[in-house]
């Protein structure tokens, strides 16, 4: 066989073998990461409940702060989520996330007033 002929195949051998997995490993990028939720909790007086929007506001740190929640969000101390209305005035401690400045509670814990 001709050395020119020999050149192109060792040429091609090494193109498909050092640029078929570097094309593959370029291809297999992780997804951009979505921004993590962050997870926190706020403890205060339950001042306000609109069952209708499904919002509450607690009175945590000298200021109010208003948490959305929905079907998902556990309850206790509080039959549901329309028992949260006859709660006002009771100490509450609301675990939520911050997802685009929302905050959306994941649960909500009342200790009754006494």
């Amino acid at each position: 066989m001709n050395n020119r002929i020999k050149g192109w195949i060792i040429a091609t051998a090494v193109v498909a073998i050092v640029g078929v997995p570097l094309t593959v490993s370029a291809q297999a990028d992780p997804p951009q990461a979505q921004p993590a939720q962050q997870a926190a909790s706020a403890s205060g007086e339950l001042t306000k409940v609109d069952v209708t929007a499904k919002t509450i506001t607690v009175k945590a740190e000298g200021r109010d702060q208003q948490f959305g929640f929905t079907e998902q969000t556990k309850i206790t101390g509080a039959s549901n989520a329309a028992g949260l209305a006859t709660m006002e005035g009771s100490q509450v401690t609301v675990m939520y996330t911050t997802k685009d400045r929302v905050q959306t509670a994941t649960e909500i814990r009342i200790t009754p007033k006494k």
